[in-house]
């Protein structure tokens, strides 16, 4: 492993019900080394964001979890977290996907799409000691090998479906501990203007007029900011800025 220490601690599972799970059980009975990978080939009960479900098929995917212990991070911005983990899978998704002909794009609060379709997914969980980050776990899912998203959703697609070939698996984990602790390592430097300019400039549908649903009301509006604290800022066309957290808005285009 080409880094300085994410990864560099490996606890390989062949299955389990959730690696976010497993890392912050173990967060409770043991001290778990900094930039702790946990991964496995079967995740059989995956988590999204808010109660949602991951799918993947057994051996096909990356579904891992990372355990940080960023103490140097505010409670109130560790969206931080988000941001870095979503450039962290851009980047190595541009290393397969020519920009030129694959439009990737980082989608609020934790998805990661091509062509408008879902290719990764990430779910942060956080332990506080007083209004700092004592640890999190960082749970991503990206999809690999997968060919058959039947019963998923039509709107879901692969680095196999995309490019015709198979990718070896670990070799890609590998890839992305070595972006992530790039990334993270700019993040304590706390060079954030970096990240949230390059994170904006990825984002999908930025300071771009989309139409949006909120409860049973539809209305177009376009992306101005991503509040440090996660909240999604938009505006409308009678020019009100409008803040939302995650599962208060939906996407309709």
């Amino acid at each position: 492993m080409d880094t300085l220490f994410v990864g560099q601690n490996m606890i390989n599972l062949d299955e389990t019900e959730s690696t976010n799970t497993y890392a912050t059980n173990l967060l409770k009975k043991i001290p778990v080394v900094d930039g702790t990978i946990v991964f496995t080939n079967k995740q059989t009960k995956g988590r999204g964001q808010v109660g949602n479900t991951w799918h993947a098929e057994s051996g096909k995917n990356l579904t891992f979890s990372v355990v940080l212990h960023p103490g140097f991070l505010p409670a109130d911005k560790q969206f931080y977290l988000s941001k870095i983990t979503s450039l962290a899978v851009f980047n190595m998704l541009t290393e397969f996907l020519d920009i030129s002909l694959y439009d990737i794009k980082i989608k609020w609060p934790n998805d990661i799409l091509v062509n408008k379709k879902k290719i990764a997914g990430i779910l942060i969980e956080n332990i506080l000691r007083r209004n700092y980050l004592q640890s999190s776990v960082i749970g991503v899912g990206i999809n690999i090998n997968q060919l058959n998203f039947a019963g998923i959703n039509k709107q879901t697609t692969s680095l196999a479906v995309l490019l015709k070939k198979e990718f070896d698996v670990k070799e890609l984990l590998h890839l992305f501990c070595k972006h992530f602790e790039a990334i993270y390592l700019t993040l304590k430097q706390a060079n954030v203007t970096k990240i949230t300019q390059t994170y904006l400039q990825q984002l999908y549908k930025f300071n771009q007029w989309a139409n949006y649903k909120v409860n049973n009301q539809t209305f177009s509006a376009k992306i101005i900011q991503i509040e440090e604290n996660g909240l999604l800022i938009l505006t409308d066309q009678q020019n009100q800025t409008l803040k939302f957290n995650f599962k208060e808005v939906a996407f309709l285009d």
